[in-house]
């Protein structure tokens, strides 16, 4: 539908990935008690197949810190070896009050209101070749290699209208209406 997105050659504008999508947004002010229940998402709910399973319901004080933050729609993308280059990544569905909080090795990347839409953005991200070139520029020893935020607020894509994109998700969510609007058990 789009082409490649990755490619230098293409019929959409390259944007750096930073003005697609915020990725690793600031955690707003958070009016929650510390016994209301939020959504916890370790690395081991994420599959490689693009979805959450076994999200568990958490006291927010249990998980406020040392946690990653985010919220309905945003992108989860695994930033470390081998999760990364094995292709672990979801859209945050369906959240507990709104909010999700999970591993350290996630980055999040939330869609812009007409700019971008989470199902573009965890269609590139799955992308071999999204994770090919992420894990070339990959920093750290051994098996703790991650990708760090600059080098996705820099990767170049193109950018297609969100009327494509929202075209793209109307027809994902019709091929896969099971698996995206509710979470697997």
């Amino acid at each position: 539908m789009f082409g490649n997105p990755l490619s230098d050659s293409q019929k959409y504008e390259l944007k750096p990935l930073g003005e697609c999508c915020e990725i690793n947004p600031k955690r707003p002010r958070i009016t929650l008690e510390d016994a209301d229940k939020v959504s916890f998402v370790p690395m081991q709910s994420v599959t490689e197949d693009g979805y959450m399973i076994n999200v568990v319901a958490e006291d927010y004080g249990k998980v406020k810190k040392g946690f990653t933050y985010f919220g309905d729609n945003d992108v989860l993308f695994a930033k470390i070896t081998p999760c990364m280059e094995n292709g672990k990544g979801a859209i945050a569905k369906g959240l507990i009050n709104g909010i999700g909080m999970g591993s350290t090795e996630f980055h999040v990347l939330r869609p812009v209101k007409g700019i971008s839409n989470p199902y573009w953005i965890l269609a590139l991200t799955i992308m071999p070749i999204f994770r090919e070139r992420a894990s070339k520029n990959m920093s750290g020893t051994g098996g703790q290699k991650r990708v760090g935020a600059p080098y996705l607020k820099e990767f170049l894509v193109g950018l297609p209208p969100i009327e494509k994109q929202e075209e793209f998700a109307s027809i994902y969510n019709q091929a896969d209406k099971s698996k995206y609007n509710e979470y697997k058990s």
